[in-house]
């Protein structure tokens, strides 16, 4: 007898659960022993199931308390184990849909850079010009500064006194200047070959550099003189006081094409004479390395030491750029070209024209690149002949930020 009440209580408590789940219909027959059983009928339970709502809109699933079921007063002890959970609250603070677009994040400050050109603007800055106007400088997170001095002796000095963060200029004015103390560094080679080369009129009385003596010999730049011209001279045994030294500024060719000077020095070999022969003037050059000089950097980009580890990062994201400017200009010379006089319209003209295929020939496709012993070379030439006072450690005068 007491085994069959056990079986009544099993059945009825499995009874419970399955509608407490939601299963199908059950009915509670006679056991096997043929006993009498509850012969009630329990009630599926149906569920509907809602549509998707935001979470505060939801209504917790339903809870069946068994203990409200027919035969629950025959049995109380079986429902004494069900307690009625209490639902857990909503958490109105999650949303459940964006209900905007999220805020623009806006981007990192560009870094500033201030550079002085040597010269007015010119091909001759082509990497320059094509990283500026090509957005280069803007994708290595950077804001340059292109300006032209007033006098183009004065870029190194406004760099010196912090005035310019970087300044363009030319490998042996570099040697003078770091000897006079002054606190510059190469950073770049932009033009890895010399510019410098004495030019006169084709149908003039000046054959050789021998017929130089007591002419008239335009410059713009005193580093072109001394050790430039100098040097030239050194195998005619001519000297800088044997000559008359007219200062002509940023206009050499009006000076040679209105008979002020003899002859121009200066480094601009890849676009005066096409400025003269322009003008109707055919001239005949004289290049520096042809007399003895050693060759070296033609226009390169100086940093203050003082001041290069805090803008290290900036000068090599900077270097980065010229690299990939170039690259693409010597790919795509026309479209370079197009691109640099669209951006600067003072550079569209027939002289920049034709002295643009020449000049994207010398540029340096690795301007971080640095020829240490070039460097050496130059250096012991200028100390061997006085034009500066002491050696330098190579460190003093050129750096390469891109070396591991």
């Amino acid at each position: 007898m007491t085994t069959l009440r056990n079986r009544k209580a099993w059945w009825v408590l499995l009874a419970a659960i399955a509608v407490t789940l939601g299963f199908p219909t059950v009915a509670l027959g006679d056991d096997q022993d043929g006993a009498d059983t509850p012969a009630a009928i329990l009630e599926p339970v149906t569920q509907i199931g809602e549509e998707a709502l935001p979470a505060s809109q939801r209504n917790p699933i339903p809870f069946i308390d068994p203990a409200a079921l027919p035969f629950a007063a025959q049995h109380p002890i079986l429902f004494e184990v069900f307690p009625r959970p209490e639902p857990a609250p909503l958490d109105e603070s999650v949303p459940s849909i964006t209900l905007r677009n999220p805020e623009p994040i806006d981007p990192p400050p560009l870094d500033e850079l201030r550079i002085v050109l040597d010269w007015y603007l010119s091909p001759q800055h082509a990497a320059l010009l094509v990283a500026q106007a090509r957005g280069d400088f803007t994708r290595y997170g950077l804001d340059v500064t292109l300006n032209v001095p007033a006098d183009p002796s004065l870029p190194p000095k406004l760099l010196a006194a912090a005035r310019a963060d970087l300044a363009l200029g030319r490998q042996a004015q570099l040697h003078m200047l770091v000897d006079q103390k002054l606190p510059l560094v190469r950073v770049a080679s932009l033009i890895p070959t010399p510019l410098s080369s004495l030019i006169v009129a084709a149908e003039g009385d000046i054959d050789t550099l021998a017929d130089l003596a007591g002419k008239r010999i335009g410059y713009a730049l005193d580093d072109s003189l001394s050790p430039i011209l100098s040097g030239m001279l050194d195998q005619y045994d001519i000297g800088l006081d044997d000559l008359v030294l007219d200062y002509v500024n940023f206009s050499p060719a009006q000076a040679l094409l209105e008979g002020r000077v003899d002859a121009l020095i200066a480094p601009l070999r890849h676009v005066l004479p096409h400025h003269l022969d322009e003008e109707g003037l055919r001239v005949r050059g004289f290049s520096v390395e042809a007399y003895g000089i050693p060759r070296h950097d033609g226009l390169i980009l100086m940093a203050n030491r003082n001041t290069l580890a805090s803008q290290r990062s900036e000068i090599k994201r900077l270097l980065n750029a010229l690299e990939d400017a170039t690259e693409w200009a010597l790919n795509h010379p026309d479209d370079a070209w197009e691109l640099i006089t669209g951006h600067y319209p003072t550079l569209a003209t027939a002289i920049n024209q034709r002295a643009w295929p020449d000049t994207l020939r010398r540029l340096a496709l690795r301007p971080s690149a640095l020829d240490a012993k070039r460097y050496a070379t130059l250096q012991n030439y200028l100390y061997e002949r006085g034009h500066i006072a002491s050696r330098h450690p190579l460190e003093r005068l050129a750096v390469d930020l891109h070396a591991p």
